[in-house]
């Protein structure tokens, strides 16, 4: 990652520190916590299906962080834009490259819209996978491939991966084609969400042991129960363009969908307003 960009990210993601690391449903976020385990020796203590908060050990005290995830407080690393418009205000403990980069419904286009894995994956300076196939696994995490091949989007696309100092995807981008990923989306089941069944065990089609030796990456999912923590209630809105963009403070996570809808979570049922 370029050290102009890497400077703006929060002061807790150049220090070592004991934290809980929270799960949700897929492969970015799997891969992203095997990072935080590789990188910090921090592993998954929570998991977020953005209905529930279910936890596995119920002594640990530690600080919780959030694996792609839009939390509005407190620490996490996510890929979505959270600003509604242009003076939302974010969390600041966020490692968000696209809150960082001040981008909002007003600039939805010109968003980060690569994966969260990719991000971390450029933070902590791993070195890719060895093969082709592994690098182009990479990229078809949350279809970070696919705005290389909009003509629209291709220029402020590799504009992101220079940032992240992978220059090497952008060559290999070039070498392939937008089928080519979608066949291995479909031959890795990258699709497959993790879910956790009625006795609190995390299940999933994703092949662990496959994408592990393609990315060069230990996965695991968590062999113990978890335990249901805190209910929220997930809701979907449609930007109306008069948004004040100050979220209440029952909102535990927001993000923009696209640049006309947003889905969020909430401690209560009542409706907000944004």
């Amino acid at each position: 990652m370029k050290k102009e960009l890497k400077d703006k990210f929060p002061n807790w993601c150049f220090m070592a520190q004991p934290l809980a690391v929270t799960l949700t449903n897929d492969i970015d976020s799997l891969v992203g916590c095997a990072i935080e385990q590789k990188v910090n020796g921090n592993q998954i203590n929570y998991f977020y299906d953005f209905d529930n908060v279910y936890k596995m050990d119920k002594n640990v005290q530690k600080p919780s962080l959030g694996i792609d995830l839009a939390l509005t407080y407190g620490k996490c690393w996510d890929n979505h834009v959270t600003r509604i418009n242009k003076d939302s205000k974010v969390n600041p403990n966020s490692a968000n490259i696209n809150s960082i980069l001040n981008i909002s419904g007003d600039n939805y286009f010109d968003k980060y819209a690569g994966s969260t894995a990719l991000l971390m994956w450029s933070f902590y300076d791993l070195p890719l996978p060895k093969t082709k196939e592994g690098k182009m696994l990479l990229l078809s995490i949350d279809s970070s491939f696919l705005g290389h091949y909009d003509d629209r989007f291709k220029e402020v696309h590799n504009e992101y991966l220079e940032l992240l100092g992978f220059e090497e995807l952008i060559d290999l981008l070039n070498d392939t084609n937008k089928q080519d990923y979608y066949d291995l989306i479909r031959e890795y089941k990258l699709s497959s969400d993790i879910q956790i069944d009625e006795n609190g065990y995390l299940l999933t089609d994703l092949p662990i042991e496959m994408l592990s030796e393609a990315l060069n990456l230990q996965l695991d999912l968590p062999l113990q129960p978890f335990h249901l923590q805190t209910q929220y209630t997930n809701k979907y809105g449609t930007v109306k363009g008069n948004e004040s963009g100050r979220l209440k403070p029952n909102v535990i996570s927001f993000a923009l969908t696209n640049k006309r809808f947003y889905k969020y979570t909430v401690k209560d049922t009542k409706e907000i307003k944004i």
